[in-house]
């Protein structure tokens, strides 16, 4: 049984992390770091995985007898939409560093 709190913290914390890793990554690139700044991207990546894992499961479990929507499950699907955006435009950020 899917534990809907427990997945939903769970989203909050990786996308979290991700969304601060992909930061981080940026601040590396401006100091010319690049290497540090993909291993950063790359850790941003894992947590985001993490995050949609969870997401999957609690997708899952609506589309059989659902749940009740709330304001933490809300928290985690606008934060795991900002930490995708997040990363994705360090991604290109950091290759606008990388080609000065």
């Amino acid at each position: 049984m899917v534990n809907v709190e427990e997945n939903a913290v769970f989203i909050i914390a990786n996308a979290g992390d991700s969304k601060c890793n992909s930061f981080a990554a940026i601040e590396a690139a401006k100091e010319g770091d690049f290497e540090k700044a993909r291993e950063l991207l790359d850790l941003s990546e894992k947590a985001l995985n993490q995050a949609h894992k969870s997401h999957t499961e609690l997708l899952c479990k609506d589309s059989g007898n659902g749940f009740t929507l709330n304001f933490l499950l809300v928290h985690a699907s606008n934060l795991l939409s900002i930490a995708e955006i997040a990363k994705e435009f360090a991604e290109q950020i950091i290759d606008l560093y990388e080609r000065r």
